[in-house]
């Protein structure tokens, strides 16, 4: 069965509850027994991870060699990160040393 996330406009206080797709939402509050429920938009169990401190300076390095990686395997990449102007620019000079 789903969860769903409850909330009471009146005292603020958050839930979760259980239940079918078809079955009638809860109405009233279990703490304060206020009718004056809303049903909140969640992410539906799939949470999001934040990362801080080290563990997010080595997922930067991680990414960062991943993209350097992959802009030397791949033009278009290489060009959409200096920015195609640049790009154009870097291979003029290429061919005319080719010369």
């Amino acid at each position: 069965m789903p969860t769903y996330e409850h909330m009471c406009q009146s005292c603020s206080h958050e839930w979760e509850d259980e239940y079918s797709i078809k079955a009638e939402p809860p109405q009233f509050c279990p703490k304060c027994n206020a009718k004056a429920v809303k049903r909140l938009i969640s992410l539906g169990g799939k949470g999001v991870v934040e990362l801080n401190g080290n563990e997010l300076v080595e997922k930067l390095k991680e990414d960062t060699k991943q993209l350097k990686r992959d802009a030397a395997s791949n033009a278009n990449v290489y060009a959409n990160l200096v920015g195609e102007s640049v790009y154009h620019e870097l291979q003029t000079k290429l061919d005319r040393r080719k010369r």
